[in-house]
């Protein structure tokens, strides 16, 4: 009676507890708890997720195009770059503080790049860690850091630190050049970078006749910030008779069959800047300008040929401001400016190349007059081992005026640049 009472027992027990987690099974199509034969199928793959959890990124590094990393889904990417220029400068200057001969390493650059999300969104950083790649009083390495939305032919925007899209001499990069450095009058007009955001078209409405470049922008220059309110606005307008095309530097490398032709004009304001030169050199004490600049450019570049030429304007709405601070009189200056360079060069076969040039600037109207006329003369031989990737150029050049004050009247220099 007890044996029958037990198995009474225990199949109650058994219908009370499977049946409702059977039936609940049932309603939320969950599989049965009891074992079941395994798939061998679905064992093998899963297994093999174990193993290979996500694709590796794709890494590929090459002389002169870098080190590339992109996402094994194509949704970002980053391009890593070096650069390097080793110089030497002789001059004639009987200058105690600036001294004849010197031997530096002029450039030393990071240049990282790629894009997020989808290849509309691109950035583009660059760190200098040279002496001559940071400003005096303000030793950053950062020298661009910018966020660029690329969807549309006709609207592109770009923000963050950049090089302000004025002159093309300065907005070029100076490792595709065909001297060992800028001209004096870029060197005294440019507007540098500074931190703001600009709208650009390099085809605007598909013509292919015309590119432009919008933007506003802090005023006071890189990795700087200023107190006092003020903006700087720029517009440029260029046109190409002869169709659109990507400009890849100053000698024709590329030995372009079509000739590669170009005009600019552009101008801007800088409205109560506490620089010397707009966007860039001393910081005032007290004095604040608003500088109005303009210029043009014009480029051609056909079966290695390129010829370059630029005009360049800088006007300060007054000559200077007084101060009297405790029983003293202070009066600080404007720079105001123009300037101009012509450039030829020519390629005397695939690797090797020479360019001729003439640059000068002056003041105007009443100014700083510690701003003196300024002129260089000057020829350039320069040997493309490996395009600009890896190349050595040699220039000289007859100064005069306020410029010739470092180095003297006469300078020659040697330059070797390896861009990984």
């Amino acid at each position: 009676m007890l044996k029958n009472q037990d198995k009474y027992l225990t199949l109650l027990t058994f219908l009370l507890l499977y049946l409702p987690i059977s039936k609940i099974h049932s309603q939320t199509g969950e599989p049965s708890p009891l074992p079941t034969k395994a798939d061998p199928k679905k064992t093998i793959v899963a297994k093999e997720e174990k193993l290979n959890p996500e694709k590796p990124a794709k890494v590929r590094m090459a002389f002169g195009k870098g080190l590339d990393f992109e996402s094994p889904d194509e949704d970002a990417s980053l391009n890593l770059r070096l650069r390097f220029q080793g110089r030497y400068t002789q001059g004639n200057s009987t200058n105690p503080d600036g001294g004849p001969t010197e031997l530096q390493l002029r450039r030393a650059r990071i240049a990282l790049r790629g894009y997020v999300m989808n290849k509309d969104w691109q950035y583009y950083m660059q760190l200098g860690f040279s002496d001559q790649d940071m400003e005096k009083d303000r030793p950053v390495p950062l020298r661009d850091a910018v966020l660029t939305y690329a969807k549309y032919r006709d609207f592109n925007i770009s923000g963050g630190q950049m090089k302000v899209p004025f002159n093309r001499e300065r907005v070029i990069s100076d490792g595709i050049q065909e001297f060992v450095d800028r001209t004096i009058s870029n060197g005294e007009l440019n507007l540098d970078r500074d931190v703001g955001i600009q709208a650009f078209s390099n085809n605007f409405l598909g013509l292919n006749h015309f590119g432009y470049n919008v933007g506003v922008f802090g005023g006071d220059g890189r990795n700087k910030t200023s107190r006092s309110p003020g903006v700087l606005s720029i517009a440029k307008l260029t046109y190409y008779p002869l169709g659109c095309y990507t400009d890849a530097g100053e000698p024709d490398l590329d030995y372009s069959t079509t000739p590669k032709l170009s005009f600019s004009v552009f101008g801007a304001k800088n409205v109560n800047s506490n620089r010397t030169l707009s966007t860039f050199g001393d910081t005032y004490d007290f004095a604040r300008f608003t500088y109005n600049h303009s210029g043009a450019e014009f480029v051609l570049k056909w079966l290695g040929f390129s010829l370059s030429a630029e005009y360049l304007v800088r006007d300060a709405d007054a000559p200077y401001r007084e101060k009297e601070i405790g029983s003293q009189l202070k009066r600080e200056y404007s720079r105001s400016a123009r300037g101009e360079m012509i450039q030829l060069g020519y390629l005397l076969t695939q690797k090797l190349g020479v360019a001729f040039r003439f640059s000068e600037y002056y003041p105007i109207a009443k100014t700083d007059p510690t701003l003196t006329y300024s002129r260089e003369r000057g020829i350039a031989f320069s040997y493309y081992i490996q395009d600009h990737n890896l190349k050595i150029q040699a220039d000289y050049s007859h100064q005069d005026g306020e410029v010739s004050q470092n180095y003297g009247s006469e300078q020659f220099r040697i330059q070797m640049q390896i861009y990984l």
